[in-house]
């Protein structure tokens, strides 16, 4: 059945007086029909191409340029392919504002994407490890989002801004003031940023805490201490505070130490024992050194400054502690005292001297080479002279490529050696309580040849060359023994003594033998 003669009769129900009248309504509307259906079919072919030309050029820009393009600039290429036809008077499009509304609000969104992304990639900032704090991106979508909403109101909508926001002033005025500490604090969180005194991941001497900046947010600093208590600082109080920060300009920092110690001692001796206690915290810097200074008189000792370095002040507690509990034992091995004030040694008065156990001494000397070619005299002169000393858990005994010092034996706790080659650490051995460690060092003056480190407390038998110096001098026999042992013992440690002995290890060993009877005739000048 068509079509035409149903709808010619809805017309004239509906009022038209003639069938021929009906017919020319008719094909006016069929017309226009047409005409709606050209235009509309031409505009969504011009809306599909600025569509393909929009998103072509996005994806060159993303190839090019690296940019997130997402969906929110899908939807911006979509809303700016609808709306630019209909600036055309030939595509006469209805709803010509709501369109360019929502191209004002898709196009804020892909530039607040574009915007954030750029901050947090900034080279300048990246190539100083420098985060951009969270509110610094909050505060731009704010601006980009009011701005967004102003522009649909100037432009889609034909809302006068300028009237709208003189209407809004005085509001502004008040909310300025009642929001003064908040807006301080979002300004100070500008200067720290762009300032760059200090960014997340810092470490921090702030109102006596040493604490790492976890976070700089819009109204704060939040940082955490050793002890993982967290600290939140206005970030106008802050910006008032004498900061260090042990970040800048790089993480490598010296730290400083005071102690007070007797008149008596050497300062030579004490400078080189404070050292030697800093060094032996794994956490310490060797490059920079560490140095003493001396600082000043006090009334009942003289104070030293250790300065050492660190490379990230996390350590900063634990190696304080290592360094205290070195000193203490270092300086107890040394004769140095760490006196009391001068009323209160008054009322102690002096301490009893330390008897050291001559039995221990004893049974550990014997474990040495020395034991076999002593006599019962000269024997019992290396105990008289010879002393105990105590090694705290993680300080060495030992330190490779250090001067020649003297022989230890262990008679209690345990400790690995350790050999660096081309900046390699290597474990090679542990010593358990009867080794024996420079042997050669205390006979040859060879400097160490490896570091040995405790894993515990220990305690040693300490033979200096002093004391060994006028027996050889007395007996210079004993040299010749002495070179012989010392070769077997270099032939055993690598490994070149066998069962049946050649005409090639013989002339090693006698290699061998001459050349460190040759170091303990110049080392003891025999």
């Amino acid at each position: 059945m068509s079509v035409l003669p149903i709808f010619l009769s809805h017309l004239l129900a509906a009022g038209v007086t003639s069938p021929a009248a009906a017919e020319e309504t008719t094909q006016e509307i069929l017309e226009t029909g047409l005409q709606v259906t050209r235009v509309g079919g031409t505009y969504l072919l011009i809306a599909l191409g600025i569509y393909i030309v929009l998103i072509l050029i996005g994806r060159l820009l993303k190839q090019r340029l690296r940019l997130p393009l997402g969906w929110s600039f899908n939807f911006f290429c979509m809303f700016v392919a609808l709306y630019l036809p209909t600036l055309s008077d030939a595509l006469p499009i209805p709803g010509r504002k709501h369109l360019g509304a929502l191209v004002i609000i898709t196009g804020a969104i892909a530039l607040n994407k574009l915007i954030r992304h750029a901050l947090l990639n900034l080279r300048s900032r990246r190539k100083e490890g420098a985060e951009v704090p969270k509110f610094f991106g909050e505060i731009v979508s704010t601006i980009i989002i009011i701005g967004t909403l102003l522009a649909v109101l100037q432009f889609a909508y034909d809302v006068k801004v300028p009237g709208l926001l003189a209407g809004a002033g005085i509001a502004g005025l008040v909310l300025g003031l009642a929001l003064q500490d908040t807006l301080g604090n979002i300004f100070s969180g500008f200067a720290i940023y762009f300032g760059g005194q200090f960014k997340a991941g810092d470490w921090l001497l702030v109102e006596g805490h040493h604490a790492k900046i976890v976070e700089i947010n819009w109204r704060s600093t939040r940082l955490r201490t050793t002890d993982d208590i967290t600290l939140d600082i206005p970030n106008s109080a802050i910006t008032k505070e004498i900061v260090v920060n042990y970040n800048s300009p790089t993480s490598i920092h010296g730290m400083r130490m005071e102690i007070g110690l007797d008149y008596d001692s050497s300062p030579a001796l004490v400078k080189a024992v404070l050292i030697e206690a800093a060094l032996d915290c794994p956490h310490v810097l060797r490059h920079p050194k560490p140095n003493v200074y001396m600082k000043r008189f006090a009334d009942w000792s003289i104070i030293y400054e250790l300065r050492y370095w660190l490379d990230d002040h996390v350590h900063y507690d634990p190696t304080n502690s290592q360094i205290n509990t070195a000193l203490w034992h270092s300086l107890k091995r040394n004769g140095i005292q760490i006196p009391y004030p001068i009323s209160r040694q008054q009322n102690l008065g002096r301490p009893t001297p330390h008897v050291e156990d001559r039995d221990l001494i004893r049974k550990a000397l014997e474990n040495s080479l020395l034991a076999p070619i002593l006599s019962e005299v000269q024997f019992s002169e290396v105990i008289e002279h010879s002393r105990i000393v105590h090694f705290g858990n993680g300080e060495n005994i030992v330190r490779q490529g250090t001067e020649a010092g003297p022989m230890y034996i262990l008679t209690s706790g345990h400790a690995e050696v350790w050999i660096e080659s081309e900046g390699q650490r290597t474990r090679v051995a542990e010593l358990k309580p009867g080794a024996c460690i420079g042997e050669v060092s205390v006979l040859t003056g060879e400097p160490r040849m490896a570091t040995v480190h405790t894993t515990g407390d220990c305690t040693a038998v300490e033979v200096q060359k002093s004391t060994l110096a006028p027996i050889l001098a007395s007996s210079p026999q004993l040299l010749d023994t002495l070179s012989q042992l010392l070769a077997r013992r270099r032939m055993e440690n690598e490994g070149l003594l066998s069962a049946e002995t050649s005409h090639e290890t013989k002339a090693t060993e006698t290699r061998y033998t001459n050349g460190f009877l040759h170091k303990l005739r110049a080392f003891f000048e025999v």
